[in-house]
């Protein structure tokens, strides 16, 4: 680790469904770096019974570094995919974290349709839920 990534962060990820109500269990949620840093994978959670991921540590713009003259910004981004069955898929990007602190990252779930299929169709493309256009 570098001068400018020797600053320690810190990110829970909170994961629910039905505005926030029903905390989701086994969501899984990968932690990626900023392209800019390779967007490699940092770490791969899954949230417990009240939806929430342990606490993960990463690397970050050192404290000090962000009164220097010139410092772009004083944090680093991430970016999270979260997926559990039944749900659509949520990418979260450019989450900043800051050194010494602890960010808690809420994520609400979507249900899929009844079916199953993230488009509404059913697998022939003719039938359509209540509420969707057709693709005329």
């Amino acid at each position: 680790m570098n001068s400018e990534t020797s600053g320690i962060g810190y990110l829970q990820v909170r994961v629910s469904t039905a505005q926030t109500a029903i905390p989701l269990e086994n969501a899984q949620v990968i932690i990626r770096s900023d392209e800019e840093q390779g967007g490699n994978v940092i770490a791969v959670l899954r949230s417990d019974q009240n939806g929430l991921t342990p606490r993960v540590a990463l690397a970050t713009v050192p404290r000090a570094l962000s009164e220097t003259p010139g410092m772009p910004q004083p944090f680093y981004v991430y970016h999270m995919d979260i997926s559990k069955e039944g749900y659509y898929t949520q990418y979260y990007q450019n989450i900043p974290i800051f050194d010494g602190i602890a960010a808690l990252q809420a994520v609400e779930m979507i249900p899929l349709p009844q079916n199953g299929y993230e488009n509404g169709k059913t697998p022939d493309g003719n039938r359509y839920f209540e509420g969707e256009n057709p693709d005329l």
